[in-house]
């Protein structure tokens, strides 16, 4: 039998703590690799999903098809222009905001975390008039061959609504 003074005691005490640190430590070391194993499939998002309330969205184009993802940078009153797309562009506004000015003269803002959709020859023109910078992913689907950006004059279009 042993007792607390007994030198022996101590002895197998900590030689059971130290299994059974080993122990946990194996243990520990097996659930890392386990988790930190690559699924078959991973969807990193670059952007929070963005919504859209549109209800008829029609991203159709004839013919070969070219795709360009693209991650748009607008410093603070960076605008694209006016402009048409010769395909439709499907867009999410990572953050800031944008101001999109339609040929009517009429404004559109789609704030971070929306998204939108550009169909085909609709001139517009879009510029970050939020106070600090604006990320947006867009995907242009254009014919082959085209730009997915073309330049165009300003319509001169003033709101109805203003």
């Amino acid at each position: 039998m042993t007792t607390k003074n007994d030198p022996d005691s101590s002895t197998t005490i900590n030689r059971r703590s130290r299994l059974g640190l080993r122990a946990l430590a194996f243990a520990g070391l097996a659930a890392a690799l386990a988790y930190s194993q690559v699924s078959p499939l991973q969807i990193i998002p670059l952007a929070p999903p963005g919504y859209s309330p549109d209800h008829n969205t029609v991203l159709h184009i004839k013919g070969p098809t070219e795709v360009l993802q693209a991650d748009l940078i607008f410093q603070q009153g960076g605008t694209t222009g006016w402009h048409i797309h010769p395909g439709p562009v499907v867009v999410v506004v990572k953050s800031g905001a944008l101001t999109e000015i339609h040929a009517n003269g009429c404004m559109t803002v789609h704030p971070a975390g929306s998204a939108f959709f550009e169909q085909p020859d609709e001139v517009h023109n879009v510029i970050n008039q939020f106070n600090g910078v604006t990320e947006v992913f867009a995907t242009f689907l254009s014919p082959a061959g085209t730009p997915p950006l073309i330049p165009v004059s300003d319509p001169g279009g003033v709101c109805p609504n203003a």
